[in-house]
């Protein structure tokens, strides 16, 4: 859900972004996006599979900051591209990672449940996106709604990252159970 927040700012405010800051054309920012998506999305999957979901989701999410931060000061049509390139990159990486990872790891008469609460998630996502941040640009301006937007996937990290160690402590710990057993 805290993926598709940032995105639903930027699918509903980036032409309003275009005016504020003088940008023509913003529409453009979508092809850039979403070529990236196309691009990244078949070395995601190989990615994944061979290294695992940390290997693909932090570098996605670390791509989506820099996306974000690199529109939030975007003043040319350039840097806008730029910045659809970045997001979008780590766009198309995260999230069928998260939706694979999240079906993996459920049961298998639940694979469809998890599919259908993950894609309710970002649907979530989106709408709040476009309500939680379209409050915070009446308050501020675009620009900076874009880089409050990031805080977002930084409590996306925060829990992907506790999520992580978790799961390490505790296979650490069936590690150390079994060799006492042997």
């Amino acid at each position: 859900m805290f993926l598709a927040i940032t995105f639903g700012g930027i699918m509903s405010f980036i032409m309003l972004f275009g005016q504020e800051t003088g940008i023509q054309n913003v529409g453009i920012y979508f092809v850039g996006h979403v070529s990236m998506i196309l691009i990244s999305r078949p070395f995601a999957g190989k990615l994944f599979d061979h290294k695992g979901h940390a290997f693909v989701i932090v570098p996605g999410i670390v791509l989506m900051i820099a996306g974000l931060l690199m529109l939030s000061y975007s003043t040319t049509t350039y840097m806008l591209i730029a910045s659809s390139l970045f997001y979008g990159l780590g766009y198309g990486a995260a999230h069928p990672s998260l939706q694979a990872w999240a079906i993996a790891r459920s049961p298998a008469e639940r694979k469809g449940a998890a599919n259908g609460t993950f894609l309710s998630s970002l649907d979530l996502g989106y709408s709040v996106g476009a309500v939680l941040l379209g409050l915070i640009a009446t308050h501020t301006n675009y620009a900076a709604m874009y880089r409050i937007s990031i805080l977002f996937l930084v409590a996306f990290a925060a829990i992907y990252g506790y999520h992580l160690i978790r799961n390490k402590q505790g296979n650490l710990k069936k590690h150390e159970y079994s060799e006492k057993l042997a």
